[in-house]
């Protein structure tokens, strides 16, 4: 007999610079590159430090998945500058302290299971409403404007639904216009500016 409360359950899960008030503060975990869809039919996403930048005002060390938020919608994001991009919004939160919880995958955004992260009973979380709504001015006026957390390579969003390929650490096979797009994200420049050369 399954234990109540038993969790195998699927989640996004993002390797974000965003701090857990930060992200409190916002109401979600945001800027994304994602497949809203796709995302949406998840329940829970997981957020994982992400210390190589310092604008965020992260609070986790780096690569602790620190947040597990259950998903109410995937909406464009609410900032200016990233509002071709999403925002994972979340009703109710627990704080988790799991180290080494980012396997190197140059896309922050990854789909795996609740259980990899040792959550295995829900009923073992403290869950928490989320207090007030999302407001842009409850952020530090003079933190600097937040380029987006997908500035590696998210534009290259999990295309495949294969759930064996979806928790492998290993690179994925890419067209050369996906490499473009990924590598003009990185450089900052457009994917027609970008030439690929392949040796043999």
């Amino acid at each position: 007999m399954t234990k109540k409360g038993f969790s195998s359950e699927r989640c996004v899960v993002v390797y974000t610079c965003r701090g857990k008030d930060r992200i409190l503060a916002e109401g979600g975990s945001q800027a994304w590159r994602i497949n809203k869809s796709r995302a949406s039919k998840y329940q829970y996403v997981v957020c994982v430090q992400n210390r190589n930048e310092t604008w965020g005002q992260a609070t986790a060390l780096h690569q602790e998945a620190f947040l597990i938020g259950k998903i109410t919608a995937i909406e464009p994001s609410r900032e200016k500058d990233n509002s071709d991009r999403a925002i994972i919004k979340f009703s109710e939160y627990a704080e988790i302290s799991v180290p080494d919880s980012w396997d190197g995958n140059r896309n922050p955004v990854a789909y795996k299971h609740l259980s990899d992260f040792g959550i295995h009973d829900l009923e073992d979380l403290s869950f928490r409403r989320l207090a007030a709504p999302f407001s842009l001015e409850m952020i530090d006026e003079e933190a600097p404007v937040a380029p987006g957390d997908d500035y590696i390579a998210a534009a290259i969003d999990c295309i495949t639904d294969d759930p064996a390929l979806e928790s492998s650490s290993k690179p994925q096979p890419l067209s050369i216009d996906e490499a473009k797009a990924g590598l003009a994200l990185k450089f900052g420049v457009m994917p027609e500016q970008v030439d690929i050369t392949i040796r043999f």
